[in-house]
Order: C-alpha cells, then sequence, then structure tokens
C-alpha cells in the first residue's frame, strides 16, 4: 500500500479517503515493523535454545564418556580416582558456566529486541499525535477563514 503523498481537500477539511488510507498505510507499516521484530525475536530465540541445548548435550556427553573411563579403569589408588573425578566435575563447571555465558548473550539480543520493539512503537505514537495536531490545525484554520468568509458576505 502506497502512501498518501498529499492530501486531496474537501469541504470543512481533507478528504475522508486519504486520511482513512493514510492511517491504514501507517497501521501496515508498524504491523510489518512488529511482525519483523517477533520474527528476529523468535530466530535469536531458536538460535540460543538450540545452542544451549547441544552443549548441554555435549556436556553431558563428555560427562558420560569421563564417568565410563572412570569405571572401566580400575584405579591404581584412591587419589587416582578422585583426581578423575575432579577433572570431570571441572568439565561439567566449565560447560555450565559457557552455557549461563551464552544464555546471558541470548538475554541481552531479547531484551535489544524488545527495547527496539517499544521504540517503534513510540515513535508510531509520536507520529500518530503529531498527524492529529496537524489536522486539527488545519480544521481550525479552515474553520476560521470560513468565518472569515461568512463575516465579509455582502447583505442581500
Amino acid at each position: 500500500m502506497a502512501p498518501v503523498q498529499h492530501f486531496r481537500s474537501a469541504f470543512h477539511g481533507f478528504n475522508r479517503k486519504d486520511v482513512v488510507q493514510y492511517v491504514e498505510y501507517l497501521n501496515h507499516q508498524h504491523k510489518s515493523q512488529i511482525d519483523q521484530l517477533n520474527n528476529q525475536l523468535q530466530i535469536a530465540q531458536e538460535q540460543s535454545d538450540s545452542a544451549l541445548q547441544a552443549q548441554l548435550a555435549e556436556a553431558l556427553a563428555r560427562c558420560e564418556a569421563l564417568e565410563q573411563q572412570l569405571a572401566e579403569q580400575t584405579p591404581q589408588c584412591e587419589n587416582a580416582e578422585l583426581e578423575t573425578y575432579r577433572r570431570a566435575e571441572a568439565a561439567e563447571r566449565r560447560a555450565m558456566d559457557r552455557a549461563n555465558q551464552i544464555y546471558t548473550q541470548a538475554s541481552a539480543v531479547l531484551a535489544d529486541a524488545t527495547v527496539q520493539a517499544e521504540t517503534a512503537v513510540a515513535q508510531m505514537g509520536v507520529m500518530a499525535d503529531q498527524l492529529s495536531r496537524q489536522l486539527q490545525d488545519t480544521k481550525e484554520n479552515f474553520q476560521q477563514a470560513m468565518a472569515t468568509l461568512n463575516a465579509i458576505r455582502p447583505e442581500e
């Protein structure tokens, strides 16, 4: 839908159809922006979810592998078994730290997308308020012109 470049004038204001089309155009643009931001948000959520799941699966697989290695080996002494457990625990802790870091980054992306959506909504509100004020000013100007014309109308 193309925006109306100029409103056609009509008696007591602008052509109603032109104004309605322009408001519909603005609504369509706003809806498109919101849809686009929602799509970006959904993609970011899906990417962060899949990345976290992949890292968790990797950490679990590594943990299982370490546990299996520990079970298969007959420790020669109790200290060797304890050291292996500590390494597995440290690896799991690193994986969890990395998963938390990715979660934090994804949250920041989602927060940015939310701020962008809120900014777009606020801008559309400002634009609508400006348009409303301009329409009101134009209406008042036309009313003043009509009053002036009526005042200078010759008496019959």
